[in-house]
């Protein structure tokens, strides 16, 4: 069987020629879009009652997506259908597939660098160290975070990267894109030949079929030195999540196969501690919302503390992330946190970096008053 086509096909940078086809959802959206046709000079037809056509040619889609804004509301972009044809050719049941809400197709035209950045494997990741609550010299593991880098070779921040994905419909290709790339990157840098493990980023929304959509990331993982039981996935973005059976299915998968499973933030949501029953991962990562000024703090002190105890009754590692300072690493250290993760101890870089603090200094550091 082939692989989950739309997980590895990515769609071509929008079409520029051609007639493009709107459907708004009522006759009140309908009357917005052709009165602002009509101010921007843009010429149209209606063939039938409630279709707008639009001959494209030149800039003319940039300049009509452009002014949008205002025109109709988020709902009525959502709701809104459109579709691009070669001229003189009338749709057909096959392009059914390419029929998109306009606030997707203005989101591609908007961001057709992003599709040049996938197209040309424009993508890398950094690696942030994963230590011992006791001892930051012992690298437990590597996150592996992503980053975009722009034609000027500037980087483009992650959450730049999900948030076009998410609204031109493109968060599976992209999350694909990550995973690969997360995993030849970390070989390249020789995380594979040293023992270490790695955590890998996934939103279960951009996968399918966990067989055959994962198929490709499994198979990278092969062409390394890596084993299963060095590779962490790592859910995130869990208060999305809204087929918890189908998530379980992939967790399944993935335990089947040898490999970990992390919850990202917990404690950031009901959501989170519903998914821990029912995940049962291997690893909880602590929200750094609730780990910031946590020394200082007897409210989240009070969250943070019960977090960790329940973690370690039910036999789950537990990683404190977003920790800054010596005082929350004392208390997260003092309270039974297996690893820290944060600024204090190194921050996200490639290649991957080496703990600025030492096993010495740790003795050095006085344990709060709690």
């Amino acid at each position: 069987m082939p692989e989950c086509r739309r997980c590895t096909i990515l769609p071509d940078e929008a079409i520029r020629t051609g007639i493009l086809r709107i459907a708004p959802p009522v006759a009140h959206s309908c009357a917005n879009l052709r009165r602002y046709l009509e101010r921007a000079g843009i010429a149209f037809s209606m063939p039938t009652e409630g279709l707008l056509e639009v001959r494209l040619e030149g800039d003319l889609l940039d300049r009509l997506v452009g002014g949008l804004d205002g025109v109709l509301s988020p709902m009525e972009l959502r709701d809104t259908r459109a579709l691009i044809v070669s001229e003189g050719v009338s749709p057909s049941s096959a392009d059914l597939s390419s029929v998109l809400p306009l606030a997707t197709l203005i989101a591609r035209v908007q961001g057709a660098w992003f599709h040049r950045m996938l197209g040309e494997s424009r993508l890398t990741s950094f690696f942030q160290p994963i230590v011992a609550a006791d001892d930051p010299e012992d690298i437990f593991a590597f996150e592996c975070l992503l980053r975009g880098r722009a034609i000027d070779g500037s980087l483009i921040p992650p959450d730049q990267l999900y948030r076009v994905a998410r609204e031109a419909d493109l968060l599976f290709p992209l999350d694909q894109s990550a995973r690969l790339t997360a995993i030849r990157t970390a070989a390249e840098h020789g995380l594979d030949t040293r023992g270490i493990r790695i955590f890998i980023n996934f939103n279960p929304s951009s996968i399918y079929n966990p067989v055959y959509c994962l198929r490709s990331t499994i198979a990278a993982i092969a062409e390394t030195s890596f084993t299963p039981d060095r590779i962490t996935f790592e859910i995130v973005e869990s208060d999305h999540i809204h087929d918890i059976a189908h998530l379980v299915r992939i967790v399944d998968h993935y335990r089947g196969a040898g490999f970990r499973v992390a919850l990202d933030d917990l404690g950031s949501g009901f959501g989170s501690l519903n998914l821990l029953g029912q995940l049962r991962p291997d690893f909880v990562k602590l929200d750094m919302g609730l780990i910031r000024g946590v020394d200082r703090d007897p409210y989240r002190a009070g969250i943070v503390q019960k977090l960790l105890e329940m973690a370690r009754d039910l036999g789950i590692r537990s990683v404190a992330e977003g920790v800054e300072t010596e005082e929350e690493w004392d208390w997260v250290r003092y309270h039974g946190a297996d690893f820290v993760q944060g600024y204090l101890f190194a921050r996200p870089a490639c290649p991957p970096p080496q703990p600025a603090l030492r096993r010495a200094q740790v003795d050095q550091i006085t344990v709060a008053s709690l």
